[in-house]
């Protein structure tokens, strides 16, 4: 079963995030079921800050596991009031301690860029620099989240689809039988 389709998946999201979507990429219907296409998640704030994500189809235990990790950190992270560059910074930790944790990756503090320096095409190759360590997608999301934390979700969601999804981004509309 997908994980959005199970209701506790539904009532988290409902309790917890504000749900929206949208299309990168081409996929087909055929006998009335999707073929092709892939499927990323991300969790953010209003602003469309990208605290955490989710790359690929999961089980909805999975998925309730990294919701519930990206609200539950972000409401640590809040007390205090923390201004937004150690709001970061307590992203990065996260998620440097989540690749430790689970994938046994420790990045030295000097593999680590500047925050601030990271956007677009410089944002996609240092994750690229960083491709031959061995992570499912789940830990090249908390690579790519610990190399820029808090990136905002237009600078972040192609580099997910494309290196970490290895499909390509698509404006395609969706290509049903009989057309």
């Amino acid at each position: 079963m997908s994980a959005l389709a199970d209701p506790r998946v539904g009532q988290y999201l409902n309790r917890h995030f504000v749900s929206a979507f949208q299309k990168v990429a081409t996929f087909q219907i055929n006998g009335g079921q999707k073929q092709g296409g892939n499927v990323a998640s991300y969790f953010c704030t209003p602003a469309g800050v990208v605290l955490h994500a989710v790359a690929g189809p999961v089980d909805a235990d999975t998925f309730l596991r990294e919701a519930r990790w990206a609200n539950d950190t972000y409401e640590l992270a809040q007390l205090g009031a923390p201004t937004p560059d150690q709001l970061q910074a307590f992203f990065r930790k996260a998620h440097l301690d989540r690749l430790q944790q689970e994938h046994d990756v420790r990045l030295p503090q000097h593999q680590l860029p500047h925050r601030d320096a990271l956007t677009g095409n410089l944002l996609d190759r240092s994750f690229a620099q960083h491709a031959h360590l061995p992570l499912n997608n789940q830990g090249k999301v908390h690579l790519l989240l610990a190399l820029c934390p808090l990136p905002p979700l237009g600078q972040v969601y192609q580099v997910v689809f494309e290196r970490i999804l290895n499909e390509k981004i698509s404006t395609s509309p969706v290509v049903s039988e009989g057309r």
